[in-house]
């Protein structure tokens, strides 16, 4: 008998250590920040498509809008597809540098760190640096809002 449990167990043991762990689920859409924009406002006219400015929702100093590339802010799902693999990553996986914490809560300082986390991840989309400025979004308005 007592080599039955003992089987048993080892048995149990073995089956629970096999199964596949619980995927880590994506984060929930409605605590991303919006990006309080579209991409392609106001083009600029001189040069090609890959090359030309647009006019981003931030203000310059000297009051003007600050010129972003027209691709950005990228398109939603992308955007969203990308903040989910920094944040199940742990970090950037563009910048493994830095870190891609996505609390959960209401609290300024959980909403504050989702603001970082997509601000890192709208930077790095496409390579260390290689993304869009986060003047091409509302981010730095937000990020100032709730420091306020």
């Amino acid at each position: 008998m007592k080599f039955f449990i003992a089987f048993f167990l080892a048995t149990l043991a073995a089956t629970v250590s096999s199964l596949p762990l619980a995927a880590n689920p994506n984060v929930d859409e409605n605590l991303i920040p919006q990006f309080g924009t579209t991409a392609g406002v106001n083009p600029t006219d001189a040069g090609p498509a890959s090359a030309k400015t647009c006019d981003g929702p931030t203000k310059g100093p000297d009051g003007k809008p600050v010129p972003v590339p027209c691709t950005c802010p990228p398109d939603r799902a992308t955007f969203i597809a990308n903040l989910n693999t920094n944040v199940k990553a742990g970090h950037i996986v563009n910048n493994p540098g830095v870190s891609a914490p996505f609390p959960t809560d209401g609290s300024k300082a959980s909403q504050l760190a989702r603001l970082q986390t997509a601000m890192a991840t709208l930077q790095n989309l496409n390579g260390t640096g290689q993304g869009c400025p986060v003047a091409s979004t509302t981010f730095p308005a937000q990020q100032k809002a709730l420091q306020g």
